[in-house]
């Protein structure tokens, strides 16, 4: 694996892994989860791409071989996941027992007949002559009846449709995240807008004060007394504004890049 590959030459550079947080500002943390193959202790796909790349330049390895290979390790694992999924799946179908048809009990068509024929009686006879003499002298007298009659066409009401107005062309929408005009401080004063999610470490006179993902479409201030330091894990995904004036994206996505700002 790929973490593999990269302790294997750290090791023989005799570096530890504090000399690789300093190299490369990434923490600790995540450099032993790489290590050890631990990918979900890292805060995503993205970030980690970009956190093996840094590490691979680091060590002047071919940076887009080992991401190759991380890729492949990424790959290798969903498809495990996904042959386990599916053998959990099949152990959980039912068991399907066959069933063997029920052979109905025969009877001798000749016993049916001589049984049925040895009920019959005249009487029921005569009773079924009469039936049917009735129903042919009904239908006989309303052929004659109805013969001169016309037949009344209906026709059906005209519904009226009612015409549907048009509905009005809503109005442009003006940009739902702008960045709002930062308050005069006398320290130092940031603003950033996050058009994609983005991994954060702000630091404010040397204390962290935030740490984690922060999602897309937000925008977010901060202010100190002499800087502002941030380390951003998808630097392509952050606008910075100062003053209500922007100061643009800090490098490329999926770029680490630390971003320090001092008080004038």
């Amino acid at each position: 694996m790929v973490g593999y590959t990269l302790r294997q030459e750290r090791e023989r550079q005799n570096l530890s892994i504090e000399d690789i947080e300093q190299g490369t500002s990434i923490r600790a943390l995540y450099i032993e989860a790489i290590e050890a193959g631990e990918y979900d202790k890292l805060p995503g796909a993205v970030y980690t791409k970009g956190f093996i790349k840094n590490y691979a330049k680091f060590l002047d390895m071919d940076a887009d071989a080992v991401v190759k290979e991380f890729q492949t390790d990424m790959d290798e694992l969903a498809a495990e996941a996904q042959a386990a999924e599916a053998q959990q799946s099949a152990e959980a179908q039912p068991e399907v027992k066959s069933v063997k048809p029920v052979n109905p009990e025969k009877k001798r068509l000749g016993h049916s007949i001589e049984d049925t024929g040895s009920r019959r009686s005249p009487n029921v006879i005569i009773v079924a002559a009469v039936v049917l003499i009735a129903a042919i002298a009904g239908g006989a007298w309303s052929w004659l009846s109805g013969s001169d009659d016309e037949v009344a066409k209906v026709n059906p009401p005209v519904q009226q449709v009612q015409p549907v107005a048009p509905e009005p062309t809503p109005e442009p929408v003006a940009n739902a995240n702008p960045a709002p005009p930062p308050p005069k401080s006398d320290g130092v004063n940031i603003q950033a807008r996050f058009n994609n999610p983005c991994w954060t470490l702000v630091t404010v006179d040397g204390t962290v004060v935030q740490e984690g993902i922060i999602e897309g479409g937000q925008t977010l201030s901060w202010e100190g007394k002499d800087n502002i330091t941030f380390r951003l894990g998808n630097a392509g995904a952050v606008e910075f504004f100062q003053d209500g004036k922007s100061l643009g994206v800090p490098g490329a996505e999926g770029e680490i890049v630390d971003k320090t700002f001092t008080r004038s």
